[in-house]
């Protein structure tokens, strides 16, 4: 029975991983939607795309292992950055978290006003 429950956990954790793959996906194509650099958008969307596989992995070990991890989100993510020359700054874990949110917190550009030509 054990091993049944690990093999849910373990789908459950897929099923979650794919969500957020979507959700950054979509924060991505929104980015680029409203004009933002591509080249911005891409390293954003790599970056949390990186966190994303990171926490499945972590995920996936502990709940195979039976292991009980009472970390708070932000300990994991402190954990996950810590790769020697992967660590990731104060604004880019911000702005991986606020594209993992669901939403850029951005409104789309206002048209441009028009020129008066006299």
């Amino acid at each position: 029975m054990p091993e049944n429950s690990a093999l849910n956990d373990a789908a459950i954790i897929q099923a979650a991983y794919a969500e957020r793959v979507s959700e950054a996906f979509k924060v991505f194509a929104e980015n680029l939607a409203t004009g933002q650099s591509e080249q911005a958008c891409a390293m954003r969307f790599q970056r949390a795309l990186e966190l994303v596989r990171k926490t499945r992995d972590l995920a996936l070990r502990a709940a195979t292992a039976g292991a009980v991890v009472e970390q708070t989100a932000a300990q994991a993510a402190a954990a996950l950055n810590e790769a020697p020359g992967e660590a990731l700054s104060a604004e880019d874990q911000a702005m991986i978290e606020h594209a993992l949110s669901g939403t850029t917190g951005h409104a789309p550009p206002p048209p441009p006003a028009p020129r008066y030509r006299g």
